[in-house]
């Protein structure tokens, strides 16, 4: 095994996670694999709709892409409908000897694919959440799904953020068709859709990293619902204190970022 001990612990929020966090030692070498290894050899075969990770990509990027595709199809289409999925349980079910046979391809150094594995190796099954090799190697892992969408089931309106995706089209029967083909190409990858996966009409405004598509933070009502259900939970001791934390953090992140989304609407 290549890394020393890790903190493994779970968050309830947005939904249940598994994270690792490494100690300062293993933090370093993360940052210095991913920065001299990975990303020369793995960002130049990225789509720019794969936005996660990435310098001057984020949530923000995502939604901003998806935002504009909206607008684009509502101005071209009279009718246009949204495919909104997720892969389920997307850290923990990615495979190891698929991820490295992708890697040999990308990597033709010895020694750093050596390394590169012997962090993958790391954990039994999946990788962590936290580490920065993680990410890194989460977005290139989806990277063939990409190309697929866009070259092969010729989707022109399609954006991605890690295991979340959208795919714009005016045809409801074409989505049908690709969600098939889409769940047959996961299979192979050893990755399954969530169960929440749907088609929705233009009608509805769809939600894409807890914002709607008018960039307002959808889930921020739900969550501090729910961390009032859950402070409740507590005091009867129905629930433990890690949920409470984790509800806690998601309601502050929210709660800032919805702050600094009003500071910026203001200033313009």
């Amino acid at each position: 095994m290549f890394l020393g001990p890790v903190n493994i612990f779970t968050i309830y929020e947005p939904k249940e996670r598994r994270i690792v966090s490494q100690n300062v030692q293993d933090k370093i070498v993360n940052h210095l694999v991913a920065r001299y290894i990975l990303y020369p050899a793995l960002l130049p075969c990225l789509l720019s709709i794969n936005v996660a990770s990435r310098k001057d990509m984020g949530t923000s990027k995502g939604l901003e892409l998806a935002s504009n595709f909206h607008r684009i199809c509502k101005i071209k289409y009279k009718r246009y409908y949204i495919l909104k999925a997720d892969v389920s349980k997307f850290f923990a079910s990615i495979d190891h000897d698929i991820l490295k046979e992708k890697l040999k391809r990308k990597i033709n150094d010895v020694e750093a694919l050596k390394i590169v594995f012997d962090i993958i190796d790391s954990e039994e099954n999946g990788l962590g959440i936290g580490a920065m090799t993680s990410q890194v190697l989460a977005i290139f892992y989806l990277n063939d799904l990409d190309h697929y969408i866009k070259e092969v089931l010729k989707i022109k309106y399609y954006v991605r953020y890690q295991d979340d995706f959208l795919l714009f089209h005016h045809s409801k029967e074409y989505l049908k068709y690709c969600l098939e083909q889409i769940k047959e190409f996961l299979s192979k990858e050893k990755l399954f859709l969530n169960k929440k996966t749907r088609i929705y009409r233009d009608t509805n405004n769809f939600i894409f990293l807890g914002r709607d598509s008018n960039g307002k933070y959808a889930r921020y009502r739900t969550v501090k619902r729910k961390l009032r259900k859950n402070l409740h939970l507590y005091k009867n001791n129905k629930i433990n204190l890690s949920c409470i934390v984790s509800s806690i953090i998601c309601y502050d992140s929210l709660r800032n970022n919805k702050k600094k989304s009003c500071t910026l609407s203001s200033q313009k």
